[in-house]
């Protein structure tokens, strides 16, 4: 009887844990995921040639935008108790060898799905071998949702490469939403 006692404590232990799930596949169905991305994804991504910042959000440009998006995977998704949404999303990076980026950032919704009040792009990483990639990304992830200060990984501070954004010379510009030199 003890030992049944002693195996339901652990059991409800386990069951309560505060372990956050960073798991996209958590929080969202296949389908939101997409959906998701698809409204991150004129933040995240190359712009098409010859469009400007501003003109980004033009119904011309769906088709670029739609190609981006097949080619970004959502790797992490956190919605915090506060509104604010954490994501990262990592996509293939040009190399000989295989190679990936991650950019993890954060939103508030003025209404859920509808247009944002808040966006940033936290970081960028350094373009990393997949398997390198999901450990270190995934650890700088958490540290972003703790809401700790990343800047030790930033190149200017460390000879190795984690966070390739911002660094001394690059920050977010959150009002504008983009990258700037300063």
């Amino acid at each position: 009887m003890k030992t049944i006692s002693c195996l339901f404590c652990l059991l409800l232990l386990c069951t309560c844990s505060t372990k956050k799930s960073y798991a996209p596949a958590d929080h969202l169905s296949l389908k939101e995921q997409d959906e998701f991305v698809a409204q991150v994804i004129r933040y995240i991504s190359d712009l098409p040639k010859g469009v400007s910042n501003e003109q980004k959000f033009s119904k011309e440009h769906d088709a670029h935008y739609l190609e981006q998006q097949s080619l970004h995977r959502l790797d992490a998704y956190y919605p915090a108790s506060d509104g604010t949404i954490y994501f990262m999303v990592s996509r293939r990076a040009p190399s000989i060898t295989d190679k990936r980026v991650a950019i993890a950032g954060k939103l508030k919704w003025n209404k859920p799905g509808e247009n944002m009040a808040e966006f940033e792009e936290v970081f960028r990483t350094w373009k990393m071998k997949p398997e390198v990639l999901q450990q270190r990304a995934t650890y700088l992830f958490e540290l972003m949702v703790k809401g700790e200060d990343l800047t030790r990984y930033q190149i200017n501070n460390t000879s190795e490469e984690w966070i390739e954004f911002p660094d001394g010379r690059v920050f977010y510009d959150k009002a504008v939403r983009q990258w700037k030199a300063r």
